[in-house]
């Protein structure tokens, strides 16, 4: 892919907004989505980024106002799925953000308003090597606290633009997060200097006319990914504790 040392897997889907009544997720479904501590750093950083959830709550708006900028921040991929065909697996992940409303009155007759949208890509690997650079930036973040910005992999996360790139549309729910939804559905929570984004398989079996949206025993056993973004790191900080595994 361009001679990049890492593969971008475009975390995008096709999207349909709901009109009905929206549903968060409640604690009762985040306390089962724990994995038993194992004494790993998957287990603690996933645990980390669940409690950080549970306080968290709907994302301000003004965090989005540099729209050049991504977000980078630690994540955990859990489920095995066709298209990326792994296990438990720690990387990092990307939150961008676009607006992509027009501000052409004409042209919002004829096309449409637009919308604002999210997209996300993860640091993927072909070799050992770069599984190696992979943990050695997480083990920055994760174990000394640190903001790597000299590494490869942090580089290529900040400033990879892929203009293909589709921004998925996102709304408030009635409670505390906000939600994205598409083949999988994304709940994002903010907690002070942290956008935290649980992501999960959507329950087929809900109908899909009224696109009633709510989490369910599927979502809690098919969760995917959950990635903790950092908004400002500037000081050099990552999470403000260093992990024990």
């Amino acid at each position: 892919m361009r001679n990049q040392c890492f593969v971008l897997i475009v975390l995008c889907t096709s999207l349909a907004i709901a009109q009905s009544t929206k549903k968060d997720i409640d604690d009762e479904y985040l306390d089962k989505m724990y994995i038993k501590s194992d004494s790993t750093l998957a287990t603690e950083f996933q645990r980390f980024a669940i409690d950080l959830f549970k306080k968290g709550g709907q994302l301000n708006d003004s965090i989005f106002k540099e729209t050049e900028r991504h977000r980078v921040g630690v994540c955990l991929i859990y489920k095995d799925r066709a298209d990326v065909n792994k296990e438990v697996e720690i990387t990092l992940n990307t939150l961008s953000y676009k607006d992509l409303r027009t501000k052409d009155f004409h042209k919002s007759i004829y096309y449409g308003k637009g919308r604002e949208g999210f997209a996300n890509f993860y640091v993927d690997h072909d070799t050992d090597e770069q599984i190696s650079m992979i943990n050695e930036a997480v083990n920055s973040y994760l174990k000394q606290d640190s903001i790597p910005r000299d590494h490869p992999a942090y580089q290529f996360a900040r400033t990879y633009v892929n203009e293909d790139e589709y921004y998925e549309k996102f709304f408030k729910t009635d409670k505390l997060s906000t939600l994205v939804i598409g083949s999988t559905y994304a709940y994002l929570r903010q907690n002070g200097n942290y956008i935290i984004q649980i992501e999960g398989g959507p329950d087929k079996t809900l109908h899909e006319d009224t696109e009633e949206l709510y989490v369910t025993d599927y979502f809690v056993n098919d969760w995917y990914t959950i990635s903790v973004f950092i908004i400002d790191d500037s000081n050099n900080k990552a999470y403000n504790r260093t992990f024990k595994y």
